[in-house]
């Protein structure tokens, strides 16, 4: 997509952190932007202070989804960049998870993109000139570190599924492209993610001693190696632009990847002994 210029794009998640670098990104390439994201105070001042359109939802929920796309559909007659894009965080050891905090990450994580897609994907797909979906997975879609299991579950998964869709996509001859965003430590607010979590999916009990302890190591990690939002939305910008299918952010992080790659080597070498 070489010409942003009067084009319509729409970022979940897109009140802070990324989202909201992402947004003004497209705005500043001359594209009309529409944010969506489930709190409302922050959404309504980046709205302001980006001149976007803004849309309150929880990408959990698929019909809130729909009723975005549909927005949108009524308002500009079109949509041509799809950022699936909202995410939360957590942590905490798997034997000390509730199934309502396995819900709450994948509630997000997962089910919102597969919900952008499905309410998104017709509408890029009947475009003359097609259009582009970017979907934020993370490192963590590529390598499972410990204390955020569902976090990691939800980024794996968006991997695969971006990974399917770019593939299908192309068999079809489609112009609409996939890009999958795995970025390493961002300066965001998710550690703070339980804000925003719905009392319904709460345990009552608060996270645990060792979830908190794991959060603040993984803080800790993230001081040394954290970038600013604005960067990663530069690579999005450029990956839309240039039509790549992935997107990192952390170059000194992917040793990692190679590593795991070189274990499941070693093991496929011994299974065929």
């Amino acid at each position: 997509m070489e010409n942003f210029e009067g084009r319509v794009a729409v970022v979940t998640g897109g009140a802070s952190g990324i989202g909201k670098a992402m947004a003004r990104a497209f705005a500043a390439e001359g594209m009309h932007v529409v944010i969506a994201d489930v709190e409302a105070a922050a959404l309504d001042a980046t709205a302001k202070e980006l001149d976007v359109v803004a849309h309150r939802l929880d990408v959990s929920q698929a019909d809130e989804v729909a009723a975005l796309a549909d927005a949108v559909m009524a308002q500009f007659g079109r949509v041509d960049i799809v950022a699936n894009n909202a995410g939360v965080g957590g942590g905490g050891f798997i034997a000390d998870l509730t199934l309502k905090d396995w819900q709450w990450v994948l509630g997000v994580n997962l089910w919102g993109v597969i919900h952008g897609i499905q309410s998104f994907l017709p509408h890029l797909l009947a475009n003359p000139d097609g259009g582009h979906l970017v979907n934020t997975a993370s490192i963590a879609g590529l390598i499972a570190g410990p204390y955020i299991g569902p976090y990691n579950a939800s980024k794996y998964a968006v991997v695969a599924i971006s990974e399917t869709l770019s593939k299908e996509l192309a068999m079809a001859g489609s112009s609409t492209k996939v890009s999958v965003l795995c970025p390493g430590y961002v300066r965001t607010n998710i550690f703070d993610s339980q804000r925003n979590r719905p009392a319904e999916l709460s345990d009552g009990k608060g996270p645990n001693r060792d979830a908190l302890a794991n959060n603040d190591d993984i803080k800790a990690a993230a001081a040394a190696l954290a970038i600013e939002p604005d960067q990663v939305a530069a690579d999005v910008l450029a990956a839309v632009r240039e039509e790549r299918f992935w997107i990192f952010t952390h170059p000194e992080m992917m040793g990692m990847v190679a590593d795991r790659s070189d274990e499941i080597n070693a093991a496929v070498a011994q299974a065929t002994r």
